[in-house]
């Protein structure tokens, strides 16, 4: 079993006391009770996700329909692309995306103590996305709530219901992470998913007291934030 010192040593960083804190609770274990690979004839949909579902660990909804989460197994084999330029960067990966891009804490850089979070896309450049894991996680969670892709949702949901069904995952994954979050970042959150529903033709929301980037402008502005910068050799 791959425990948090082993990562710590793969990396030579310490993670911040948030992250710790969460991998410590099970809170960061998307494969709950079970081992990957899975037995054949099982799937993580089938028999993984109801297991979650009710007490879900961070982002399990909330991360968006293209997020995951990186097992620990993942992170301390995570094998870093020829092209990346790590004599330069130091990156400890957490997370992905089904496009392939990566999640990663930033070393290099330091705001207010802590390190920042970069998408490190799958061509040659990586983008400056909050100051902290804290500040991360808020940021997932309320973009979740918004431009939410009607087909997509249907087709996860059903069309009976779908936008309802969300919210109610939503709240679970709020009702999760409570202990550990802020509570001026739960606030909002719980004011934003008891919001009235927002329809378009192509997508839904849920109506917030100002529009998401005023909300982050507010709230998790840093210097950085959007910046982007080559990463490879």
């Amino acid at each position: 079993m791959t425990t948090l010192n082993d990562l710590e040593k793969k990396h030579q960083y310490s993670f911040p006391k948030l992250y710790k804190t969460l991998f410590e609770t099970d809170m960061l274990n998307w494969m709950r009770g079970f081992e990957f690979p899975l037995p054949e004839g099982k799937s993580w949909a089938e028999d993984v996700y109801p297991a979650l579902k009710e007490n879900p660990p961070l982002l399990l909804h909330s991360g968006g329909s293209d997020f995951e989460l990186l097992t620990p197994d993942d992170i301390l084999n995570f094998e870093f692309p020829e092209a990346w330029d790590t004599d330069t960067h130091h990156f400890i990966p957490f997370a992905k995306t089904a496009e392939g891009n990566t999640y990663a804490f930033y070393e290099n850089v330091e705001i207010e103590g802590d390190n920042p979070i970069v998408l490190i896309w799958e061509d040659d450049e990586a983008e400056f996305i909050a100051k902290n894991f804290e500040d991360f996680i808020f940021r997932k969670m309320m973009e979740a709530a918004d431009d939410i892709d009607k087909e997509d949702l249907e087709a996860d949901y059903g069309k009976e219901d779908a936008i309802e069904r969300y919210r109610a995952d939503l709240k679970a994954d709020l009702k999760s992470i409570g202990p550990y979050l802020n509570a001026g970042y739960m606030d909002v959150l719980e004011d934003t998913y008891n919001g009235e529903v927002v329809s378009t033709l192509i997508s839904y929301g849920f109506k917030t007291s100002k529009p998401l980037k005023e909300i982050f402008s507010e709230m998790l502005d840093f210097e950085e934030m959007g910046d982007t910068f080559d990463h490879e050799a």
